[in-house]
């Protein structure tokens, strides 16, 4: 592919996201759910090669640089496949779609810049999350900085029904380096994980939970913490130990 249009798609895709979140979203028909799973193949397809960039990456010496020829060939496949998946993904999220809302918007935070696209991504994010899509707030909590502390943006979250949903017909999503189960193999083996639903609600709420700062906002942080353990987070469930021994030791005469 070449660098015009490599620059073309860039374009295009902004353009897009753009048109898309300054659009009211509507309830998401048969025909959007039939144009993301169209578009799966390309994004499962994307997220093998973002994994092996990742691998090369963690493989080479310090201070060596990312192979040239090998980083075009990667970058070409990149943007061959986006090109298929963009068209589909935006008819599907222009139709309401909260998946492909939130894969749009991940495209678009991997190939544009931040300064260009932040406002268009967080507000295509924020869609699919009110629609309650748990991969779009982990999205925003690493990407979306103003919005994630705000009490609207809680709200967002603690709106999230609390049993897994008819969404779930879209998971397994991606997830970049998650962190309630870091020793698993299948965690060591790839950068990108792919979670099922309860897995992104526990890696959402323990996010959320580390984000929280301030004493007066303790108690919300515990909160999420919780939440985070009662959907199997490891780590939230050996810190909630941590903070109870603290407790304990505190009481002791």
């Amino acid at each position: 592919m070449t660098k015009r249009n490599i620059k073309l798609l860039s374009l295009t895709l902004l353009v897009c996201v753009a048109t898309i979140a300054n659009a009211e979203s509507p309830d998401a028909s048969p025909e959007a759910e039939t144009l993301y799973f169209k578009a799966l193949p390309y994004l499962d397809k994307i997220d093998e090669i973002d994994n092996e960039i990742f691998n090369i990456r963690d493989q080479l010496p310090n201070e060596e640089k990312f192979p040239e020829k090998k980083k075009e060939e990667l970058i070409n496949k990149l943007r061959t496949l986006a090109a298929e998946a963009v068209p589909l993904l935006k008819r599907s999220a222009a139709d309401g779609n909260p998946a492909a809302q939130y894969r749009l918007a991940r495209l678009a935070i991997g190939i544009e810049p931040r300064e260009q696209a932040v406002g268009q991504v967080c507000s295509l994010l924020k869609s699919s999350l009110t629609q309650g899509f748990a991969p779009a707030g982990m999205q925003m909590i690493s990407y979306c900085f103003d919005d994630v502390k705000t009490a609207e943006f809680r709200s967002l979250i603690d709106a999230l029904p609390e049993n897994t949903t008819s969404q779930s017909k879209y998971y397994p999503q991606p997830m970049l380096m998650p962190s309630c189960d870091r020793d698993s193999d299948s965690r060591r083996k790839n950068a990108i994980a792919s979670l099922n639903e309860k897995a992104i609600r526990a890696e959402l709420y323990m996010s959320l939970s580390t984000q929280i700062s301030g004493q007066n906002l303790k108690q919300e942080k515990i909160r999420y913490l919780q939440k985070a353990a009662n959907y199997g987070c490891r780590r939230a469930i050996e810190r909630l130990k941590l903070i109870d021994d603290v407790r304990d030791v505190n009481v002791v005469p």
